[in-house]
């Protein structure tokens, strides 16, 4: 399934891969209200020897959103990371021969945004996992390609932990019926042994 909500997480993982030379924008699909968080792949110069390719990514819309620039891989929720404000964010650039942004994968971006569908536009918390691959232009590789594996937020303004998805969710009725049938059958079933052992002693 494309997108799943457990209890408050509202999680999605509808990503993709952005370069130069694939798809040339992200955008994500779900967050409320006038604003979205994006990545956009440009360019500058036409000759490999002066070719500057860059991903940046940032708010898309009219809304508030703000990013915190230090990507982690911890679960660690808006508060507790270290890391400037920004609307937007270069993440990787590629020339011929040198590059800004080293390979990584699955780091987590965190972002607040306003949730205009709601009156008072209250703070919405989320995340969105990243993986880059980055490096020369001259070894003709595809960079910089920046991945948007997922992303999440929590409709309630709690402040999400980076990679949380949501809670186990609680058993469906037919999981407790079934649950019943069995704790049901086996006392029946010690019942029925007990009675048995009693009926062979006398």
């Amino acid at each position: 399934m494309p997108q799943a909500s457990n209890a408050d997480i509202i999680f999605s993982d509808q990503g993709g891969t952005v370069s130069w030379d694939g798809v040339h924008s992200f955008v994500t699909s779900n967050l409320p209200g006038n604003v979205q968080l994006g990545f956009t792949a440009l360019r500058s110069g036409f000759f490999t020897s002066t070719m500057v390719r860059s991903v940046t990514g940032g708010k898309r819309g009219s809304g508030y959103l703000q990013l915190k620039l230090a990507l982690v891989t911890q679960p660690l929720v808006w508060d507790q990371i270290v890391g400037s404000l920004a609307t937007a964010a270069r993440f990787a650039t590629a020339q011929t021969s040198t590059h800004f942004g080293n390979n990584y994968s699955g780091e987590y971006l965190a972002f607040e945004f306003k949730d205009s569908s709601v009156t008072g536009s209250p703070l919405r918390y989320g995340w969105a996992e990243l993986s880059l691959a980055n490096g020369n232009l001259f070894t003709g590789g595809n960079f910089p390609a920046l991945t948007v594996t997922g992303w999440a937020y929590d409709n309630t303004g709690a402040q999400i932990p980076m990679g949380a998805k949501g809670p186990v969710p609680e058993p469906g009725s037919m999981t407790l019926l079934a649950l019943g049938a069995l704790t049901l059958g086996a006392k029946g079933l010690r019942s029925w042994r007990r009675k048995q052992a009693q009926a062979s002693q006398s």
